[in-house]
């Protein structure tokens, strides 16, 4: 991170790196006062925060240029100034957690609808069993029918249990493992890396996507959003063929393809799949670079045409010598590779190998 001290006098006004930030401040009319400054020097730093994604870091650095071209030093603006900052440094949580609360909402209604339908069943249950009682017939055959009539609900009873299972691992948007899945499927690959099998994971992040959804609205974002995940899984499974042309039964590239957040993806890759993490990734980059958006208004007429979407990826593979617990490392490890390759420019891949 940058130095950002500042020594400010009538003959020097320099930051350490030769910036003269502190005349540009007095010409801009802000106080000497060392809160303003403070705040100033504060949300000019915040470029090199890797905890805040591109978008973040643009909007606050827009707010404090907003802030020096209206000269508005008041202590209203001030504390006006901090909440927006606030607000924005924690959108990304709140957004997250707004969709943990919708998957939540979204598995109570299934529930309430397995249970409704299995209310229905017991019903048909009573009454097949009150026929097959007083039918008439053979005592064996009463007992088979109602073994039969048991047999079936437990059979139905059997699925919504695997039902409720896969929903707690799928994200409703695009079908792809969901955070939890994503979790699972990470400390299991640690396990196995543990046994001496090759990890890596993969961070894919789309380029701007708060902008798409700005412009086009939340519907074309989740479209955009379905389409990423499209184009994971026709990699992967280009992949898994790859791999089981080679040899065959040599498994999966990825254990998890998942959407853990957001505009976030990620990859979860063991064995012979974490050997082509850098290769996966950057066919998913390409993949996707291809696409030809096409914006649809609510009737479905192309509104516009041509629109191109690109993501950035970050790759690491598990190494002797790293941190634990090693999932944490390993993300760590991603993620900062994730923000290289935004910091870079953007839609391409940025490889790194531990130890950190």
């Amino acid at each position: 991170m940058a130095d950002n001290t500042c020594n400010c006098s009538r003959r020097q006004c320099t930051f350490s790196g030769g910036e003269r930030l502190c005349e540009i401040l007095d010409r801009a009319g802000v106080p000497h006062d060392s809160k303003w400054r403070t705040l100033v020097f504060y949300m000019r730093g915040l470029g090199e925060f890797s905890t805040m994604n591109d978008d973040q870091k643009a909007r606050i650095q827009q707010l404090l240029v907003d802030v020096l071209h209206r000269r508005d030093f008041s202590e209203q603006s001030y504390h006006e100034v901090l909440r927006a900052d606030r607000d924005i440094r924690v959108e990304p949580y709140e957004c997250r957690m707004r969709e943990a609360l919708q998957e939540t909402e979204r598995l109570a209604r299934e529930f309430r609808v397995m249970l409704h339908q299995r209310r229905g069943d017991m019903d048909k249950l009573e009454q097949d069993s009150v026929r097959a009682v007083e039918s008439g017939l053979d005592p064996a055959e009463v007992v088979r029918l109602l073994r039969a009539t048991f047999s079936e609900v437990r059979e139905q009873m059997d699925n919504d249990a695997i039902r409720v299972g896969e929903l707690t691992v799928t994200d409703p948007l695009t079908g792809l493992g969901n955070r939890r899945a994503f979790d699972t499927a990470l400390t299991a690959g640690e396990a196995a890396w543990k046994g001496g099998t090759a990890l890596a994971l993969v961070l894919f992040d789309v380029d701007r996507f708060k902008r798409i959804n700005d412009q086009h609205g939340h519907r074309i974002g989740d479209q955009v959003l379905r389409t990423v995940a499209e184009v994971l899984r026709r990699k992967v499974d280009d992949c898994n063929r790859s791999l089981n042309d080679e040899a065959e039964g040599a498994g999966e590239c990825a254990s998890v393809v998942a959407r853990f957040g957001g505009e976030e993806f990620a990859l979860v890759l063991t064995g012979e799949g974490a050997q082509r993490a850098g290769e996966i990734a950057e066919s998913v980059r390409a993949g996707l670079e291809s696409v030809n958006f096409a914006i649809r208004d609510g009737q479905g007429h192309v509104v516009e045409h041509g629109v191109r979407v690109t993501l950035s990826a970050g790759v690491a593979h598990a190494r002797p010598g790293m941190p634990e617990p090693l999932t944490d490392a390993l993300f760590d490890l991603a993620d900062k590779a994730l923000y290289e390759a935004k910091r870079e420019g953007r839609n391409r891949v940025r490889v790194v190998a531990g130890p950190i």
